[in-house]
């Protein structure tokens, strides 16, 4: 593996990590990607909802069907990142995803969608993004240049944010004008754009082991305690595990209480969510100056608070306003999730040794990730429960309530910022060797 210092690697001047032609392919690429994914959140949902008439329970399982494969791939999947060539693994997951997403349409066209086609589309849209989004993160250190590192993730948080602000927009627009399931088109191309950008690189990665392999098993148990031997891993991670719950929560409802409850239309609904990532986009180009400002556990401990508790806004749209509620909770939590995932990231690239970085991270997301499922099968059954007994309108706004607190207690198991003092974790960074990797 090359380093910052060996010929043919440019270090990194004011321009920062886009003066590296790979990376600068690899930001193409996720903007590109993201801005799609974006129309499906919307679409996928909205398909169920207004086409299907799915109710509350049914829209939870869709979204948890999505999530499942973080619980079931998550850990053997990062110790397969960790094997094998992290670009060829993002070329091909993007490849399927474009394919899947593809049958929605052509389906719907026939005559023929159903809600079990979305579910299985989602469980297996999931299942390669939870290889794509290991091997990434565990490419980047790759790409640029180890001083590179935390202005390559803002760079490409920016770049996501700043193209996904318009894409709720584009979605609502695309849903009225040709309804949902077409809508999806769009993710499926820019799903085979991400692919061919990707393949276009020529990144310097990390050699393969040629040492005799360990079992699947072995390797991802060495991720787990490399994760539990770190307190302040440990700490993130439960707290994301408590912020993913009570968010996707509110997810499985959102859409079922503005839609129904408060009579918006998709479009109205896009626009609002469009603002939500612009104030994204304004997250990512001032997270540093936020972290400079506050230290990165303070910084932590405010962006999970802010980012869960703003939804409490929305419900309240059945005794006020309920657009000016629902853009203020967009812009606070879309502002604070961005300053958590870059901060995060960040620090992570820096207290996990390279060779380490696709299975410990698949261990800290498989119970970070691993909550999504239960969110949103929670948020659904919830809603589901009160609505029968309390009627939709108070029933979704007590749901989506209780959802906003889950999500803002995420914050108390980060309180107390001893374990976050250290740069890094010399004792693991210690333990990487080029030779071999």
């Amino acid at each position: 593996m090359k380093t910052e210092r060996e010929p043919g690697r440019k270090r990194l001047r004011w321009s920062g990590a886009l003066r590296c032609r790979d990376f600068r392919f690899f930001w193409a690429a996720r903007a590109i990607s993201v801005a799609g994914d974006r129309i499906s959140v919307l679409a996928l949902p909205t398909v169920a909802i207004l086409i299907l008439q799915a109710s509350p329970a049914q829209v939870g399982v869709l979204n948890a069907a999505g999530t499942l494969a973080w619980p079931a791939l998550g850990l053997f999947a990062g110790v397969w990142v960790d094997r094998l060539r992290r670009r060829r693994i993002m070329v091909a997951t993007d490849l399927v995803r474009a394919v899947l997403l593809g049958s929605i349409p052509l389906v719907f066209a026939l005559g023929h969608l159903s809600l079990l086609q979305l579910l299985m589309v989602a469980g297996l849209v999931g299942a390669m993004t939870v290889f794509f989004d290991l091997a990434s993160t565990a490419h980047v250190p790759s790409l640029v240049p180890r001083d590179g590192w935390a202005d390559a993730n803002a760079k490409l948080e920016v770049a996501q944010q700043a193209v996904a602000t318009g894409a709720p927009g584009l979605a609502g627009l695309l849903i009225t004008l040709v309804s949902a399931p077409f809508a999806i088109i769009v993710d499926a191309i820019s799903f085979l754009l991400s692919g061919i950008l990707i393949a276009a690189t020529a990144a310097h990665e990390p050699a393969l082991p040629v040492k005799p392999r360990r079992s699947l098993r072995s390797e991802a148990a060495e991720g787990i305690r490399v994760l539990v031997r770190d307190r302040a891993l440990v700490r993130i991670t439960l707290g994301a595990a408590i912020s993913n719950v009570g968010i996707l929560m509110s997810l499985a409802l959102q859409l079922l209480f503005l839609y129904r409850v408060m009579g918006l239309s998709p479009v109205v609904v896009g626009v609002c969510f469009a603002v939500g990532s612009l104030a994204s986009l304004v997250g990512a180009l001032y997270n540093r100056r936020i972290m400079n400002r506050l230290g990165i556990h303070r910084t932590l401990v405010l962006s999970t608070f802010i980012e869960g508790i703003a939804y409490i806004l929305i419900p309240a749209g059945i005794v006020l306003p309920v657009i000016p509620l629902l853009l203020g909770a967009l812009i606070l939590s879309g502002f604070f999730n961005t300053t958590w995932n870059v901060s995060v990231t960040t620090f992570r690239q820096t207290r996990i040794a390279p060779h380490l970085m696709g299975r410990v991270g698949a261990a800290g997301r498989v119970i970070g990730y691993g909550a999504l499922p239960v969110g949103s099968l929670l948020g659904g059954l919830l809603g589901q429960i009160l609505s029968a007994r309390l009627g939709e309108r108070t029933g979704l706004a007590i749901a989506l309530v209780i959802a906003a607190l889950v999500a803002g207690s995420s914050a108390l198991a980060l309180l107390g910022g001893r374990n976050f003092n250290e740069e890094g974790r010399p004792d693991l960074i210690g333990q990487f060797n080029p030779a071999t990797r």
